[in-house]
């Protein structure tokens, strides 16, 4: 009987936020995710053995993350959430104020009616810092520095961690104790991520795939001028020609997944999905087996809308005496998972996604042949739009 395949692939990502010069963290978005989705997406296949699915994980985001964990990262919004409340300076405030907000009001900051009534002062004061600070005294600033942390604790932790779960019950007047608390735990949690990984790696329940090193547009780094092939008269600036950059970013992100999880990938997710006949020669020649890419460049390639007869199954793309298996995400339902359904129950959303793909499928199924059907999208930025990190809807 034929068989319906769906292959989801999380694409785990994030640019390389460390200065270079200064030390620090320009932002702060590594270590939310980590807290939030890195650990989590991947825990959760602890509960479903048989479901067996592919992670990507570009190599800048996992050396930040090992930075983290080891404590050895200069994180200023760490470093001003931690500060004592009552000396705080205002600037530590202007940071603190400015991105403490930064998180979805529905699902992470209404959650906490504390989180709200601070993000309710916030807005009163038309996000102006020298108007707040009449309400934000040290109490205040204080429960945003935790609140602020501990919304972005994935469910695992504040269910599971007892000293996580005590802040979460306690919900506002927090002290200093607490504060150092939300501190100590983050490294903690960034630790326990890549463990995960190679431990289900190791077992067989996911495969990890890559992308180069610090995540460039490949086709452009071997060939500005590609840029004309997909858009004929986009205006380009001088020739920028340097295929030897490119495939040290994909040898050496093959090469530092190997390192840190004892196998060097044989997938790829090339930097937003961008091909060229150029890259998929000098992926090979790296020792990629398969890439994955958009159904819109199977839709370029053939002339004609790539629906499920063309898009749901593998291809391989052979060229002098070169070969890599390719596979197409289904862009739309991807794009349901990642930007529409967090606004339906999870129920409901479940049902629709298995639904359209049981009608795509159908006719493959009726005409004999199985359908693999590519979901590829963002492992982290969805969830904090749904409820309970995505945990309803994902089981």
């Amino acid at each position: 009987m034929p068989r319906i395949y769906v292959c989801f692939l999380w694409h785990m990502h994030q640019p390389f936020y460390k200065d270079l010069v200064s030390g620090e963290y320009r932002l702060p978005w590594t270590r939310l995710h980590g807290l939030k989705d890195y650990y989590g997406m991947a825990r959760i296949l602890e509960e479903f053995p048989r479901i067996r699915q592919t992670f990507n994980l570009v190599p800048s985001l996992v050396a930040q993350v090992e930075e983290y964990a080891a404590g050895q990262a200069a994180d200023p919004f760490l470093r001003c959430a931690l500060k004592p409340a009552d000396s705080l300076s205002e600037q530590d405030l202007e940071l603190l104020l400015g991105y403490s907000f930064l998180a979805n009001p529905a699902r992470m900051i209404y959650r906490y009616p504390r989180y709200g009534e601070l993000y309710e002062a916030w807005l009163a004061a038309n996000r102006n810092v020298k108007r707040a600070r009449r309400f934000f005294n040290a109490q205040a600033c204080r429960d945003l520095q935790v609140l602020s942390q501990l919304a972005w604790f994935d469910e695992e932790f504040q269910a599971g961690d007892a000293e996580v779960r005590s802040l979460v019950e306690k919900g506002r007047d927090f002290t200093p104790e607490d504060q150092a608390l939300i501190g100590r735990k983050q490294p903690e949690i960034l630790a326990v991520i890549l463990p995960e990984y190679r431990k289900l790696a190791e077992r067989g329940q996911i495969e990890i795939s890559t992308t180069p090193f610090y995540h460039p547009i490949l086709p452009l780094v071997c060939d500005s001028d590609i840029a004309g092939v997909s858009h004929p008269y986009v205006p380009l600036p001088g020739r920028f020609r340097y295929p030897q950059d490119a495939r040290l970013q994909l040898e050496r992100a093959r090469e530092f997944i190997a390192e840190r999880f004892g196998r060097a990938p044989e997938g790829l997710w090339p930097s937003e999905g961008s091909v060229s006949d150029e890259v998929l020669g000098i992926a090979s020649e790296a020792g990629f087996r398969w890439l994955a890419t958009d159904n819109g460049v199977l839709a370029r390639t053939i002339n004609a809308h790539a629906g499920a007869e063309s898009a749901y199954r593998p291809y391989i793309w052979r060229q002098h005496g070169r070969d890599v298996r390719v596979i197409f995400r289904d862009h739309f339902l991807s794009d349901l998972v990642g930007f529409v359904y967090s606004r339906m129950g999870p129920a409901e959303a479940a049902a629709d996604f298995l639904g359209r793909i049981k009608d795509n499928c159908r006719s493959l199924l009726y005409g004999g042949r199985d359908a693999l059907v590519p979901i590829i999208l963002d492992g982290e930025n969805a969830w904090e739009c749904y409820e309970q990190n995505g945990r309803p809807f994902c089981s």
